[in-house]
């Protein structure tokens, strides 16, 4: 099998976890040469990766992934579905929510890693693209707490979370990754292009009652000055025409923050670290998750390996 996953031309955690992960469960199974095509962790059941990406695919296996509710792939007979991330993706799909196994990245529960000392009380975890708008590290430093980038290796991340009492986070898989070690966990919102539909559809799978905390916007890098109007153009033509949903949340900004916005968004970060609620799915639920997901694995394994794929 080849692992189709979102490569990026920088490190992000939630995508490279494919690269990482899959290898060590399924090692035996992956070919470059047999034209069959794992969509695993990540929001990939889209109708333009099926159509292009995959359009000469053999086969294309689905093991925990999401789809979006627009522009969402048609499944055909070369799909070969063993699992998906939520009830809102099998919806979506219009399959029966028994193929809901959960996100992929649970199975990290599944490996023996090396102990890792708890050293820090709370951590943040930006979204990759949310890196573009803020100087993080120094925000960071200000609210007093740990700055956990999804831009660095699979590995540094996931020793990095671990080290943590406590993880906010923007980014989807910085959360699950802290659920699956069983930290609790804070959600936030803060890019424009926030994607809340893809953290419900996770979260409902595990009976998560979710909580998303927002943050306010502010740009603290300034933007290029033609994305910022050519994004601009986008959201303000949907007045006229419905070209693109994705358009009325592109960012947008034609100044940088002031001291003011920077402090109004530390002071917001040390609010939700010393006041919100944590999240964290139950014991028993993540242990259920957990070990579907191993069974697939293992069933996805056996299958591929005696020619049923």
């Amino acid at each position: 099998m080849i692992i189709e996953y979102c490569r990026n031309d920088d490190f992000n955690f939630g995508d490279d976890l494919n690269e990482w992960l899959w290898p060590k469960l399924l090692g035996d199974c992956l070919d470059p040469s047999d034209n069959i095509y794992l969509v695993g962790i990540g929001t990939l059941l889209t109708s333009k990766r099926f159509n292009k990406t995959l359009s000469k695919a053999k086969k294309i296996v689905i093991f925990s992934s999401g789809a979006w509710e627009r522009d969402h792939a048609v499944l055909d007979s070369r799909t070969v579905i063993y699992g998906v991330r939520g009830p809102r993706t099998a919806k979506t799909l219009g399959i029966s929510e028994d193929f809901v196994v959960g996100d992929g990245a649970y199975l990290l529960r599944a490996l023996q890693l090396n102990p890792v000392e708890s050293s820090f009380k709370t951590a943040f975890i930006p979204h990759h693209r949310s890196e573009q708008y803020i100087d993080w590290e120094t925000i960071c430093d200000a609210a007093g707490l740990k700055l956990i980038s999804t831009r660095q290796p699979v590995d540094t991340f996931i020793s990095e979370v671990r080290s943590c009492k406590k993880v906010i986070s923007e980014a989807m898989h910085g959360a699950i990754a802290a659920d699956a070690f069983r930290i609790p966990w804070i959600g936030t919102r803060f890019a424009p292009n926030f994607n809340e539909e893809k953290w419900l559809d996770w979260s409902e799978a595990l009976k998560i009652n979710l909580e998303l905390h927002t943050l306010p916007m502010v740009y603290q890098k300034r933007q290029p000055l033609q994305r910022s109007l050519e994004n601009y153009i986008k959201k303000n033509s949907l007045k006229f025409i419905s070209k693109n949903e994705k358009w009325k949340n592109l960012p947008v900004s034609f100044r940088k923050a002031s001291s003011t916005d920077v402090k109004r968004l530390v002071q917001a970060l040390i609010a939700i670290d010393t006041k919100a609620e944590t999240n964290m799915s139950s014991d028993k639920k993540v242990a259920e998750i957990t070990e579907k997901l191993r069974r697939q694995v293992n069933k996805l394994a056996r299958d591929y390996k005696s020619g049923n794929i």
